[in-house]
């Protein structure tokens, strides 16, 4: 690790986990920002989480030193970890455990954080894993596979709802276009036997009224005479 560091010296004593953004107190105590945020939020005065020292700075300084050492482990770690190195021992991972569910190398093995541990070569945890993985994975792809399938016959279904709501709006229009062709040429044949009849009244009228102007002249001529 950078500059001899072990990780439990980089450590936050509130989420036991590296620093992130590591901030330092007045009484020389780091944590990380988020977490002495979170715990002074949690209680009534801003006070050290290890020592309940009082802290007079709401916003205390960034542990620059101690963030550049993390970010250096954490890097270091990364890289160990891509080259299948444990990030604590830089010996190759040989073994997994299954207790902890993580690869670890033979000196992880004998450390006593593994005490009484079960383990498993790599590649023999690594096959179980797959084939685990793969009866996971099987149901899921039947059900995605049946998913496809409804899919399709829905995305079919649609089409068909389409096709038809365009056949049946062409009937819908066609006979509307024959109706109003009907009712136009119903309208102008009423018209036409309307004038028809109209013409028809008046010649009569015309007709009674030449013939009362004749009786009328007539009459007129006898009282005269």
């Amino acid at each position: 690790p950078a500059a001899g560091e072990k990780k439990e010296d980089l450590c936050c004593p509130v989420c036991q986990d590296v620093f992130t953004d590591p901030v330092v107190l007045s009484c020389s105590h780091s944590f990380c920002k988020e977490c002495l945020q979170k715990y002074w939020r949690t209680r009534t005065g801003r006070s050290c989480p290890v020592c309940r020292k009082r802290s007079a700075s709401v916003a205390p300084p960034c542990n620059l030193a101690l963030k550049n050492l993390c970010e250096s482990f954490l890097q270091q770690r990364n890289q160990k970890a891509s080259e299948g190195l444990c990030s604590l021992h830089s010996e190759k991972l040989k073994l997994f455990c299954l207790d902890h569910q993580q690869p670890v190398c033979v000196v992880c093995r004998d450390s006593e954080k593994h005490t009484e541990h079960r383990f498993r070569p790599i590649d023999e945890a690594a096959r179980q894993h797959r084939k685990k993985l793969q009866e996971t994975l099987e149901p899921l792809k039947e059900k995605l596979e049946l998913r496809k399938k409804v899919q399709e016959e829905f995305d079919q279904t649609a089409e068909h709802l389409e096709v038809q709501a365009r056949h049946t709006e062409r009937q819908i229009r066609e006979q509307f276009k024959q109706l109003h062709q009907f009712l136009a040429e119903e309208e102008e044949a009423r018209l036409v036997a309307l004038r028809e009849e109209e013409e028809q009244k008046r010649g009569m009228m015309k007709e009674k009224m030449e013939a009362l102007s004749r009786e009328i002249a007539a009459l007129s001529d006898t009282v005269r005479a």
